[in-house]
């Protein structure tokens, strides 16, 4: 059996848009590249973000096979990542990604291994260039989004399926 890797998602978020080697990173890319390397390393991942799950359709691209995504809200990731490292049975199998100093101190309290996220990003990237985007979750428009949520995407952005954006002309004219 593999270690179980728990990451503090928006603390390795941060530190990649500083240090990784590609640019403009987000919550789906990183999502990607941590499924990469789960695969790799043969690490079960639970990946966690503060706040609330977004909904519909990126919901399901931030919860890939492979990997355990789970957002706070209402309480704080920090909070569910101690929840989660106090419940573990073997601690000796855990490993926790995260800079932040309050959950560090948790993990070394449990004797778990314990990887700061700056250092976390190079394992992510071990053989890739600068240049290399992992493929986004999916080249297609969703077909199975909600009508409640097709809705809201039309009324906040406006248009229909019909008819092209023209939002950019919008914007800058």
């Amino acid at each position: 059996m593999g270690e179980h890797v728990i990451i503090d998602g928006n603390n390795l978020l941060h530190a990649m848009r500083e240090h990784a080697p590609i640019a403009a990173v987000g919550r789906e890319t990183m999502v990607r590249l941590i499924e990469r390397w789960s695969r790799r390393s043969g690490s079960s991942v639970t990946l966690v973000f503060d706040g609330p799950a977004p909904r519909g359709g990126f919901n399901k691209q931030l919860s890939p096979d492979g990997l355990t995504v789970r957002f706070s809200a209402p309480a704080t990731a920090d909070d569910l990542i101690v929840a989660a490292i106090g419940d573990e049975k073997d601690s000796t199998r855990l490993r926790v990604v995260t800079s932040d100093t309050a959950i560090r101190h948790a993990a070394g309290y449990r004797r778990c291994r314990c990887t700061d996220a700056v250092s976390f990003i190079g394992e992510l990237f071990p053989d890739q260039g600068p240049c290399e985007v992992p493929r986004p979750l999916s080249q297609e428009k969703p077909t199975d989004v909600a009508p409640e949520d097709a809705e809201w995407w039309k009324n906040t952005f406006g248009g229909s399926d019909d008819e092209p954006f023209d939002g950019f002309d919008a914007m800058y004219h």
